[in-house]
């Protein structure tokens, strides 16, 4: 019993040590006042140390998205989306941790592939723009500079163009971020959905998450 516990610990280095200690003692109590006291029975009632550490890992990333969502002080849009990147990452660990679910995610992958592709070749078309953008703006402002001394007006001209392209693309980029983040929070709103869901639990799990 005291390898399983040790094994699940190794795998649970993502968490903090208070976090750890606290997963540990409940698992250890609950085989104890179960009376397993071999590796393999643990293994029976709780499954495999790697499958209960990435649902534990899982867990954790789901309560922790749920705690900052809750937070009165928002969050920047690049942690929020690194978050739920990441809480998606270990919620589809967790399912491949688990024989049951892994047909689902077979099914959910390949949606999800579907929407990544059309979002990929979304992406590349906008990136393609923004590019485009800045090169008309850098050279609009180049042209402006260079013809502003000889012909005012025209140099003008082309210094207005060249700020607003750069202004527009500013722009765009703020919005393709925004965009970004949300799609970041969709997957990963589906993907607890699925996971709470279909995920199995031991008689352990479930007194835990009470």
């Amino acid at each position: 019993m005291n390898d399983y516990i040790r094994a699940v610990q190794k795998l649970l280095g993502q968490l903090t040590t208070a976090e750890q200690q606290e997963v540990v003692e409940y698992y250890r109590e609950y085989l104890l006042d179960a009376g397993i006291g071999t590796y393999e029975q643990a293994v029976d009632e709780l499954g495999t140390p790697r499958s209960l550490a990435r649902k534990v890992l899982a867990d954790y990333s789901i309560k922790l998205s749920e705690q900052a969502t809750d937070q009165t002080q928002p969050r920047s849009t690049v942690q929020a989306t690194k978050e739920n990147v990441r809480t998606v990452w270990l919620i589809i660990l967790a399912l491949l941790s688990t024989p049951v679910t892994i047909p689902i995610l077979i099914v959910v992958l390949a949606l999800f592939m579907a929407f990544a592709a059309v979002i990929f070749s979304l992406a590349v078309a906008a990136l393609a723009v923004f590019l485009s953008v800045i090169m008309i703006g850098a050279m609009g402002i180049f042209v402006g500079i260079t013809t502003i001394w000889t012909t005012p007006w025209t140099g003008t001209f082309y210094l207005g163009i060249g700020l607003f392209a750069l202004g527009a693309s500013w722009i765009g980029w703020l919005i393709l971020k925004w965009i970004g983040s949300k799609i970041a929070w969709a997957l990963s709103w589906a993907a607890k959905k699925i996971y709470n869901r279909f995920i199995p639990r031991s008689r352990a799990e479930r007194g835990r998450k009470q």
